[in-house]
């Protein structure tokens, strides 16, 4: 059946292949100084956030990404209080975040208030937790803030769109320098490293910096499914000069606080066995 230009919103990945939903509404369509922000009500998966033309998150899958940004990471490193999140203006990552008792409080670095305005509108359970006291938005430009600042963190979770426009820096050696400063050599970071499949170009640089800054056994890949996403498998680095998820079976006493529905701690060894064709791309 040919798709129906009036009532799909369709992405186009490199003019060589393309995800589309059909949708019932348009709830918000507007241009910021960075980009275009539209959210579509669709019977399918849910409402859509779609940033410049591209998929970000639908409320049928974003539970996927947000968790396995934030749980691998909370519920392995211990003494987590200080959490920084660069990017992620839907404020699904800062949800997950404060789902933990012991979090002190949650920085929300995120370039751009419109994103924030509009899921604040109409993606109220995936941002809930920006309402939560102990979170602080901040719209700034990720990469300058994290060179500047001189707070220290225990955790840094880079929830970063493709590496374009203001979000290319975010992809670079000095901006892992800074987060590895801000660490203090005792925290963690996360960051969303694309699809190995259709981005291979994009995660194999980014785990190489990543290694050359962190240390060569101190960045580790892992992976889950999101069906909204280019190529379906994405990945996400944890990177740590402390910590070692895949040599430590240590785990938090205390998990979160609300239901969670993708992760949990059992899952911790499989994400952190890449895939064979991975292991050889990165070697």
């Amino acid at each position: 059946m040919p798709l129906n230009e009036n009532n799909w919103f369709t992405e186009v990945f490199e003019d060589r292949t393309a995800f589309s939903v059909k949708y019932s509404e348009k709830l918000f369509d507007q241009n910021s100084d960075y980009q275009s922000v539209q959210i579509y009500d669709t019977e399918a998966v849910g409402r859509v956030l779609i940033l410049n033309g591209c998929f970000m998150l639908t409320e049928k899958d974003a539970f996927i990404y947000h968790e396995m940004l934030v749980h691998p990471a909370m519920q392995f490193i211990p003494n987590v209080k200080r959490v920084l999140i660069i990017g992620g203006g839907d404020g699904g990552a800062v949800t997950e975040a404060v789902k933990y008792p012991f979090v002190e409080s949650v920085i929300l670095c995120e370039i751009d208030p419109l994103v924030v305005q509009a899921c604040r509108e109409f993606l109220p359970t995936i941002s809930a937790g920006l309402d939560d006291p102990r979170v602080k938005v901040i719209h700034g430009d990720g990469a300058a803030f994290v060179r500047d600042t001189e707070k220290r963190f225990d955790l840094v979770l880079v929830d970063s769109t493709d590496p374009v426009g203001p979000a290319k820096a975010l992809f670079e050696v000095p901006f892992y320098q800074s987060v590895k400063r801000v660490l203090g050599g005792t925290g963690a970071a996360v960051f969303q490293t694309e699809s190995p499949l259709f981005m291979e170009g994009v995660f194999t640089t980014s785990v190489k910096l990543l290694r050359e800054v962190f240390g060569q056994n101190r960045a580790h890949p892992y992976f889950a499914t999101i069906p909204c996403y280019p190529g379906g498998l994405w990945s996400f680095t944890f990177c740590s000069e402390l910590h070692n998820p895949r040599e430590s079976s240590t785990v938090r006493q205390a998990g979160p606080a609300e239901p969670v529905r993708y992760y949990d701690p059992g899952m911790r060894q499989a994400v952190f066995s890449a895939p064979v064709f991975v292991r050889r791309m990165l070697a």
